[in-house]
């Protein structure tokens, strides 16, 4: 089991990344939160507003969930850390690998 970070542009990027992969089954579900970061340029800090995912999956849906970030991230370089989890609860844990088999 991961959970697999990845922040997008704007929110409407990441709505249309998450129902994509939740509907091909390789997330069990994924979480939007809305962010704001800064970034260091050649202008100096920016800040910028927008959304952040959280997908919950299996180690094995990991390349394909990167191949459709990369398809539809819009600008620049997508970030996608992948967090191995230690532990994670029974019934949670039983739940995902069904709902992304």
């Amino acid at each position: 089991m991961i959970f697999i970070y990845v922040p997008c542009q704007n929110l409407n990027t990441a709505k249309i990344i998450a129902k994509l992969l939740v509907e091909k089954r390789l997330a069990g579900k994924v979480d939007i939160m809305s962010t704001d970061s800064f970034t260091c340029g050649n202008d100096g800090v920016s800040e910028i507003s927008g959304a952040t995912l959280i997908i919950m999956t299996i180690d094995k849906h990991v390349q394909a969930i990167e191949d459709i970030v990369r398809e539809y991230y819009q600008d620049g370089i997508p970030c996608m850390a992948t967090i191995s989890l230690y532990r994670l609860n029974r019934d949670f844990k039983d739940w995902l690998i069904g709902a992304t088999s």
